[in-house]
């Protein structure tokens, strides 16, 4: 079963790398960092985050999920400075200001 899911996620990951519009890339791979995240692989999730950071540098929405990673992995400074990004982008992220004022609060 476990060599089945990582041949997925390679069969994925080889159909995102050869994604044309950029956008759309970069929310597939926001997507498979998020799986990745569910499924406890931090370092993979924040692998897929950082690429799409690359080709979407101002959405909020990356470092926002980076943010969460780093806080799971209990990186509070990493953490921080991620929210802080996504509310630089956008200052109306309310999930972003609660996770922010929760790691000042510490």
């Amino acid at each position: 079963m476990v060599q089945e899911e990582k041949k997925d996620f390679k069969n994925l990951e080889a159909k995102i790398a050869k994604m044309k519009d950029r956008k759309e890339k970069a929310e597939k791979l926001i997507e498979l960092g998020k799986f990745y995240f569910l499924n406890e692989k931090y370092n993979e999730a924040i692998g897929k985050f950082k690429e799409a950071s690359k080709i979407d540098e101002n959405n909020a929405e990356i470092y926002y999920n980076l943010g969460v990673v780093y806080e799971s992995k209990n990186l509070p400074d990493e953490a921080s400075q991620m929210y802080t990004k996504a509310l630089e982008l956008n200052p109306g992220h309310q999930l972003a200001s609660k996770h922010l004022e929760k790691i000042v609060g510490k």
